[in-house]
């Protein structure tokens, strides 16, 4: 994967979300994912064409949606900032609960650019 790849903080939400929900061991669908995002079905379905065109993620069987080899490395590498930013988080001072920081270091990986996520 080139590190032309631009990510957006939104296309960072979907492919952690994704990642997730399949880590969970189940098949994930465009509803799974709406429902999560708290999004309409077709604005996943606009995420998703655009996720595909980027090659990290394709249509499985029945509809499911599925993270390609590369999509997983991505989401991988989203999920291992996210889990060091929320480790030091803490020593900002601010008091958060464990959801917060999650939640705040989700955010932040967002905003990161698309290279911190890249081989």
């Amino acid at each position: 994967m080139s590190a032309a790849l631009e990510l957006t903080g939104t296309h960072v939400k979907y492919l952690l979300v994704i990642y997730e929900i399949g880590q969970a061991g189940q098949s994930v669908s465009s509803a799974d994912v709406a429902k999560r995002l708290e999004v309409s079905r077709p604005s996943v379905t606009r995420m998703l064409n655009v996720l595909t065109e980027k090659g990290l993620t394709e249509k499985a069987r029945y509809g499911k949606i599925a993270l390609t080899p590369a999509g997983e490395r991505v989401a991988e590498r989203c999920v291992c900032q996210i889990e060091r930013m929320a480790r030091l988080l803490p020593q900002t001072g601010l008091r958060l609960t464990p959801s917060e920081l999650r939640r705040a270091a989700a955010a932040m990986a967002g905003a990161l650019p698309a290279r911190c996520f890249l081989d």
